[in-house]
């Protein structure tokens, strides 16, 4: 995925091809499995509408997540500049000079910490900065932090006391959600599992029982009843796939 100018995502062309390819093939399995005709397949190709918001949805999720985790790393680096008495100004940029030799060169919060210090230098406010950042990063512990910065930066004070209780608070709630979402992606990937039982025991019929299958193939009852349990299939997915998924919030 591709970062636009308003700071989100969008699929390229590349991942449009290959999800189209995807979704044809998974069509053309559904369709010899529960019809014995690739024919019918091409009925539920308009339903790749339906199905490529959903996947991009996830890839953005995935994003988010490893920009918050990317986003500890910052905090911790912006607190241990303002603590040896740096200004907000100083530490953003040593941020930035740290995060370049811990994180990729495309990674999010490098690219976000660039920007902020290139607006910085042709004089545009700081809180300007760190407001536009948060706002293109469309996160609740980003907004906070940029928040408590810009605020600490007006009033003045003790701008590392405030800035510390902040991370503390920051981080442990980051740190709880990515447990919590480890104990639930092991769940996830035995749901998936399970997901594949049933339509392993249809491929497991057809190739070594097909005298047993051929009852359901070719006429309308059979078409009805592996369409009811298609149906039924799709559902027990998506209620599963609700089930599992993680508010980050």
């Amino acid at each position: 995925m591709k970062l636009t100018n308003e700071g989100g995502y969008c699929l390229t062309c590349r991942e449009h091809l290959q999800m189209g390819l995807l979704w044809i093939a998974l069509c053309t399995a559904v369709g010899w499995l529960f019809y014995d005709t690739i024919l019918y397949s091409v009925a539920g190709w308009p339903g790749y509408l339906l199905f490529f918001p959903k996947v991009s949805a996830l890839k953005v999720n995935k994003y988010q997540k490893q920009m918050r985790l990317e986003f500890k790393d910052v905090m911790i680096s912006i607190y241990s500049s303002l603590s040896a008495g740096a200004t907000v100004e100083q530490s953003l940029r040593r941020a930035w000079e740290d995060m370049e030799r811990i994180l990729k060169p495309e990674s999010r919060m490098l690219l976000e910490l660039e920007f902020v210090c290139r607006k910085m230098e042709h004089n545009i406010p700081t809180a300007q900065c760190l407001e536009e950042m948060a706002e293109r990063c469309r996160d609740t512990e980003i907004e906070n932090f940029t928040q408590i910065l810009v605020l600490g930066k007006r009033q003045g004070g003790k701008l590392a006391m405030l800035v510390r209780d902040s991370v503390e608070k920051i981080q442990q709630r980051i740190e709880t959600t990515y447990e919590i979402e480890g104990l639930i992606g092991a769940k996830r990937n035995e749901f998936l599992f399970m997901c594949m039982i049933p339509a392993g025991i249809i491929v497991y019929m057809r190739l070594f029982s097909p005298e047993f299958m051929s009852v359901l193939y070719g006429n309308p009852v059979g078409a009805a009843l592996m369409t009811l349990c298609l149906f039924v299939y799709i559902g027990a997915f998506c209620m599963g796939l609700k089930i599992l998924q993680l508010n980050k919030e």
